[in-house]
């Protein structure tokens, strides 16, 4: 019954691979392991005992997640931000927080041999590490974000030569303001920009 009511709260909490995992979730998955096992451990206990916390829990990691989709300051505060550790081929060592062969290693995982080779790479909140390769030939480079729901990426934009009035202007070209945008990418030739509904 316990078995069942832990797989039944996860599928609730719509947990992905551990892998996955933010370090929110990774709590709530060993708090959950944890006050599951009482009632396995001390058999004279009520059943009570273990499935009471392990819905509380799903109720408080489900209350959690709705903060996270409606509070962009509350989520970036829990989960953390994206870390631009390569930009343009060159690796940025002071936000490294990585060993360099831990990065070699990542980089090596996505068939790229090189930082050279690298538009622009990222350390994410759960770790693991994004890369964008140099553009081929006279292609466009890939689109990095100046704007996700309200957070400003300051250093994409410093990337491109330009600061926040300069996103404010670009902004008002599209006849919009921060508050509106869900999604602005922007290459440095051109951008596309992604409205809240």
């Amino acid at each position: 019954l316990i078995y069942l009511c832990v797989l039944f709260s996860m599928r609730l909490m719509g947990k992905r691979q551990l892998g996955e995992l933010q370090p929110a979730e990774l709590v709530t998955t060993l708090l959950i392991s944890n006050v599951a096992s009482i009632c396995i451990d001390e058999p004279d206990l009520p059943l009570s005992a273990s499935l009471v916390p392990i819905f509380l829990i799903t109720a408080l990691e489900i209350l959690n997640s709705t903060l996270v989709w409606f509070c962009p300051k509350y989520a970036q505060l829990l989960l953390g931000k994206p870390v631009t550790i390569i930009r343009n081929g060159e690796i940025l060592q002071a936000q490294l927080r990585i060993t360099a062969s831990d990065l070699a290693e990542a980089l090596r995982g996505k068939d790229i041999f090189s930082p050279k080779d690298v538009y622009w790479g990222v350390i994410e909140p759960n770790g693991s590490i994004t890369a964008a390769p140099m553009p081929q030939d006279g292609g466009e480079p890939p689109m990095l974000p100046l704007l996700i729901d309200k957070a400003v990426y300051k250093e994409n934009l410093a990337f491109f030569g330009m600061d926040t009035a300069a996103l404010d202007a670009l902004l008002r070209r599209e006849q919009t303001t921060r508050e509106a945008v869900l999604l602005l990418l922007y290459n440095g030739k051109k951008s596309i920009l992604i409205q809240k509904k």
